[in-house]
């Protein structure tokens, strides 16, 4: 058991970030915007590539992809208040241009594809303590903030607050993952009624899914962002049948 202390870092990022993407996810849903949270993971990823591309720094790289994010959270907002008839379509083909542009961007590059694959599936497995100490000092942040001022951060800057957390978010764990943690445990709950039920029964399934997609990554070599989508797809059925008995 020694040897999955190694794992802890990934595993302490995981369920910080699981505090505050549950009831993003929740919101997110309720507003009918399911693509939210990839478009703006891709923004962002797409900020950070551009960055690498004119080979800044990790610190200008992270600038500029919430620069990317916050820009579309903006335009995302303007658009719900202004069309929300076509919200969703439009928020759709902002992840197809940006995906596809991030493509363009790096067709060039002799580690194009594996960058591509790192925005993606996400680099868990490598996450340091550094990483906790940033990345965790947003995602408590933010949720002290929701839990303390919902009216305020879940509604009035509701978009500004999720491009901060999913801009932080994507640098670990990836595209796939971000989408993963938000939406799945929100759908999978959106029968419930006791609101305070399902949000315990989405950190439940969320907290064992990653546990043991990270376990599964490791013993058997895998990306992790992938193994842990795996995981919270299938302890989110397995929650809702053990709290239904």
């Amino acid at each position: 058991m020694g040897e999955l202390l190694i794992l802890l870092p990934a595993l302490t990022i995981g369920l910080l970030m699981m505090l505050i993407h549950v009831p993003l996810g929740q919101e997110v849903l309720r507003r009918g915007i399911i693509f939210i949270d990839l478009s703006l993971a891709q923004l962002a990823a797409m900020g950070a590539i551009f960055a690498g591309i004119l080979g800044l720094g990790s610190i200008a790289s992270q600038a500029a992809a919430l620069f990317f994010a916050f820009l579309g959270g903006l335009f995302f907002k303007k658009l719900e208040m202004q069309f929300k008839e076509i919200a969703e379509a439009v928020i759709g083909c902002t992840f197809v241009l940006s995906a596809t542009l991030a493509i363009l961007a790096v067709a060039g590059h002799p580690h194009g594809a594996e960058h591509i694959n790192d925005i993606l599936s996400g680099q868990l497995l490598f996450a340091s303590w550094q990483n906790v100490l940033v990345a965790g000092t947003v995602f408590l942040s933010a949720t002290l903030l929701i839990y303390a001022k919902p009216e305020i951060f879940l509604k009035k800057y509701f978009y500004v607050l999720l491009a901060v957390v999913i801009t932080t978010s994507v640098q670990v764990c990836g595209v796939y993952l971000v989408f993963a943690s938000l939406i799945f445990p929100a759908v999978a709950t959106s029968y419930m009624k006791n609101e305070h039920q399902r949000r315990i029964t989405e950190y439940l399934g969320e907290s064992f899914g990653f546990i043991i997609g990270l376990i599964f990554s490791y013993y058997f070599d895998l990306p992790a962002g992938p193994s842990v989508v795996w995981g919270i797809s299938l302890m989110m059925p397995i929650c809702l049948m053990l709290k239904s008995k």
